[in-house]
């Protein structure tokens, strides 16, 4: 029997919750691509070669476990990359469990503690403390851009702060995720159980998701797409937003953009509330449903919401 088809007989036998089945499954999937990453790092990195062509763009691919990680442009002649004790923030040594790669512009940091769906059961019982996690501190140059940068953990956290970059991804099952000052074509953060935070971000586009912890979100850009189960999801948008796109079965979504008047508006919610701030008038059917339709305020701006139980709140910031 598979592990995955384990869990979900786990589920459906009501041993554990849906919210925890997708913790281990996530988790899970997490372990199983740092085994294939580490024994695949060298066809990695030839095929992260082609695409870079000799440029001073860098590469990240981090897969973690416990570990939270930081990484930040910095006044430093070259990557450098530090590790402190977590609670002491003292230096310590590279562990054995802990695997760097690296090669010109690529860089890979693997976390090898939790291997297999025993040690994963054994992790979410008693708990990261156990395990003494690390905080891995990377500093990049001040003239470096990013080229795809792919971070994840499991209940570690991750930050990163001013970076420049084409392709951010950042995963975590129940670590917290934030992104300040950064400037990026694409940016997408997930967390299944953790926060979710953006904070001054300049992107073409960004997807923001987590299954009960909350997102927020800050900056410019011209696509912004959430979700959540129970997290509540705010967005806070400059004039050159143009597609919002948010869900919730029962968390608050709040919208503030500059001129709400502006744009095309289809909210829909089977319970929940909705308060436009006087920019719409909400219909709601003999069942109670609301429901908002406008398509003539607009060519190219749109937002959409979707809610079952979760209110809804658009507002002039």
């Amino acid at each position: 029997m598979s592990s995955k088809l384990e869990i979900l007989k786990m589920i459906e036998a009501g041993k554990i919750s849906v919210e925890q089945g997708l913790e281990l499954i996530e988790a899970l999937e997490q372990t199983e691509r740092i085994e294939g990453d580490i024994r695949d790092e060298s066809e990695v990195y030839e095929k992260e070669t082609d695409r870079i062509e000799q440029s001073i763009m860098m590469s990240f691919d981090v897969a973690l476990t416990t570990c939270k990680i930081n990484i930040e442009r910095s006044n430093v002649d070259d990557v450098t990359i530090e590790l402190f004790d977590d609670k002491t923030r003292e230096l310590v040594a590279k562990p054995e469990w802990l695997h760097f790669y690296e090669e010109k512009h690529y860089i890979s940091i693997k976390e090898t503690r939790v291997t297999n769906l025993t040690d994963i059961f054994d992790f979410f019982k008693s708990g990261s403390g156990s395990m003494s996690p690390i905080f891995i501190n990377v500093k990049v140059p001040m003239e470096f851009d990013v080229d795809r940068g792919k971070f994840s953990t499991v209940s570690g956290n991750i930050s990163m702060i001013g970076l420049r970059a084409i392709d951010l991804e950042a995963k975590s099952v129940s670590g917290k995720i934030v992104a300040t000052d950064l400037k990026a074509k694409v940016i997408q953060l997930k967390s299944t159980s953790g926060n979710v935070i953006a904070d001054n971000v300049k992107a073409a586009r960004i997807y923001l998701n987590s299954t009960s912890g909350k997102v927020k979100s800050s900056g410019i850009y011209n696509k912004v797409e959430s979700k959540t189960i129970s997290g509540n999801i705010e967005i806070d948008g400059g004039e050159n937003l143009d597609e919002i796109t948010l869900s919730s079965v029962s968390g608050k979504i709040s919208v503030y953009v500059p001129e709400p008047e502006m744009y095309n508006l289809f909210f829909d919610s089977v319970s929940g509330s909705m308060d436009t701030s006087g920019f719409a008038v909400v219909d709601k059917n003999i069942a109670g449903k609301k429901h908002i339709a406008i398509d003539n305020r607009s060519d190219h701006k749109t937002i959409k919401i979707n809610t079952v139980s979760g209110k809804i709140l658009l507002d002039k910031k």
